[in-house]
């Protein structure tokens, strides 16, 4: 089962068509135009208008999951890095994914308190500073900052330990090896 696990209720939105997790997944090999989006989902057997095409790419982009990018003397469309697609061959996985994040919950909700309650004010400023693009009919609210916030304080956390541990089973590995003659 290939999934893309979203980061935001706007990506989760984006990803419940199959059409718009088909146009992410090649907008993340290269950027492509309105056409050469629709002439490649044409090759695989799913015609599409073009019309429907920047629909689908409307909310795509309303929802961060891809941007508008200038190569050469045309507009393209390109996958952003913030999504994560893996393939998960047993349902179960999902399940335990969910069961870990449970045991997790209340550690996130003293971060939420403690964000509000020393926060707020800088918080809800920059809630208030964000205005969606031209092309954009999705609000920016407290909830979507807050968000960001933590994935950004998680992302750092997350990179120096995952680094840390890889470094760990390195260092492991390379010390089995010179203990076996």
């Amino acid at each position: 089962m290939h999934r893309l696990s979203p980061v935001r209720i706007e990506e989760a939105k984006a990803l419940s068509d199959e059409t718009r997790i088909m146009i992410l997944e090649m907008l993340k090999e290269k950027p492509m135009s309105v056409m050469e989006i629709t002439e490649a989902l044409a090759r695989r057997g799913i015609r599409k208008t073009v019309n429907n095409i920047r629909y689908h790419l409307s909310i795509l982009k309303d929802s961060g999951l891809v941007e508008l990018v200038k190569t050469g003397n045309k507009l393209r469309y390109r996958a952003r890095a913030h999504y994560y697609a893996f393939t998960a061959e047993d349902s179960k996985v999902m399940e335990k994914l969910e069961e870990i994040a449970f045991t997790i919950e209340r550690d996130i909700e003293r971060i939420v308190d403690k964000l509000v309650r020393e926060k707020s004010e800088e918080i809800r400023r920059l809630a208030e500073s964000l205005k969606p693009c031209e092309f954009c009919i999705t609000r920016h609210f407290v909830e979507h900052v807050i968000f960001e916030i933590i994935k950004t304080a998680a992302g750092t956390v997350i990179a120096k330990k995952v680094g840390k541990l890889e470094l760990a089973d390195k260092e492991h590995a390379e010390g089995l090896e010179h203990s076996n003659p």
